[in-house]
């Protein structure tokens, strides 16, 4: 049975990840989202070195997990720029619940690869999750005109972030278990920024610090999304703690970006986004208490 420990955890990432998603888009519009991502990776390694350095001791030092963990990071990177490049060409509301259905494939892979079981009503809280994250910003209006496989609409770099975040999510595991999570979180997002400098070198995208008002933008998009890393890799780093219940609770973050949007931005949530509410929280109740 997965700990209270991991749910606490897995729903700490869920706020960490919505907020900095909630965010992101606007660095992302203004200095594009390669740029983005290599400033938010600066400030996070730096967050995650501090806290590593506090926790030095509860780490162990493996070069071979260390390499994998890098080379985690490289995949990870990919689904970044792809998911920012979706934002900047797309909709929201076609982008967010496609990237964010994910956990699908984790769920797939952790059963797989890991042989990780599910009672059924931990099965069809996850589905109701996966249904209320669809439903959040999803507008079946847009879909009809947002010529679907054309990369002009952002669902192509959608469905490759959907895929590649689903595999990275389930591959954090490996490392975890070895070098511990803060260690991990530390790698993957150090080697983030290497791979996104890298890119920008070869793309020859300027390196120039963003104006201030942006920089705080992506300050507080780092800041959030060290927190999500950094729980996420907690909340699986047991042996008993199950990768699939983690990542639905932790890709419920979409729950938090809208919520944010109505409380700080004053939108109007329509029925759709309502019961898209109900669903995700009948669904992370129902995970937590069985």
């Amino acid at each position: 049975m997965i700990s209270s420990i991991s749910i606490i955890f897995g729903i700490i990432a869920m706020f960490g990840f919505g907020l900095s998603n909630a965010i992101s888009q606007i660095p992302s519009k203004e200095i594009g989202s390669r740029k983005t991502i290599f400033f938010r990776n600066i400030f996070v390694s730096i967050l995650l070195l501090l806290t590593l350095l506090f926790f030095i001791s509860e780490s162990n030092f493996s070069i071979k997990y260390i390499l994998i963990a890098f080379g985690i990071s490289l995949i990870g990177y990919i689904p970044l720029v792809t998911f920012y490049e979706a934002l900047r060409r797309g909709k929201v509301g076609i982008i967010s619940p496609i990237a964010n259905s994910s956990v699908i494939f984790t769920v797939i892979f952790s059963t797989i690869f890991f042989h990780e079981s599910l009672f059924f009503i931990q099965l069809v809280s996850i589905i109701l999750i996966v249904i209320g994250i669809i439903l959040t910003s999803l507008n079946f209006r847009d879909i009809k005109v947002s010529n679907l496989f054309k990369v002009s609409s952002g669902i192509p770099c959608a469905l490759i972030t959907c895929f590649l975040w689903g595999l990275v999510f389930f591959l954090f595991k490996i490392p975890v278990m070895a070098l511990g999570p803060i260690l991990t979180s530390f790698i993957t997002e150090f080697g983030i920024m290497l791979f996104s400098g890298i890119n920008l070198q070869i793309s020859k995208i300027s390196f120039n610090v963003p104006e201030k008002k942006i920089l705080r933008y992506i300050f507080f998009v780092a800041f959030f999304g060290a927190i999500g890393t950094l729980f996420f890799n907690l909340g699986i780093n047991e042996e008993t703690s199950s990768v699939s219940i983690v990542a639905a609770l932790t890709f419920a973050s979409p729950l938090v970006a809208m919520l944010y949007g109505k409380f700080i931005y004053k939108e109007k949530l329509n029925i759709q986004q309502w019961l898209a509410i109900a669903l995700i929280l009948i669904g992370i109740i129902t995970i937590s208490y069985f």
